[in-house]
């Protein structure tokens, strides 16, 4: 089966390149990936044997793939906000992070 970033994809079923989708959160233009990602051998990723113990959250800007994933779902929001003003090499989101932890 082929594996997609897809995010009409994932919403109709397929299966998400990064790891086990467990949801999709949307909130107006922004939607972010829940998922438990691959387990990981160094140097190889163990595709189909997903980390149950990890969740990671992959971020969407008007449907399009920002190709970021963040540790919590605050970070993702974050990083989709900052993605939006300022592209994809921002750097707001870790320091907006960090102020408020």
């Amino acid at each position: 089966m082929n594996r997609t970033t897809n995010l009409k994809e994932l919403r109709s079923g397929a299966d998400f390149t990064w790891g086990e989708l467990r949801k999709i959160h949307e909130v107006g233009e922004y939607a972010i990936v829940e998922y438990h990602p691959w387990k990981v051998k160094s140097p190889t990723v163990i595709t189909g044997n997903p980390d149950m113990e990890k969740l990671e959250f992959h971020c969407y800007l008007k449907e399009n793939d920002t190709a970021c994933s963040c540790e919590s779902l605050d970070a993702a929001l974050a990083y989709c906000i900052a993605y939006k003003h300022e592209g994809a090499n921002t750097r707001a989101s870790r320091y907006f992070m960090k102020a408020i932890s």
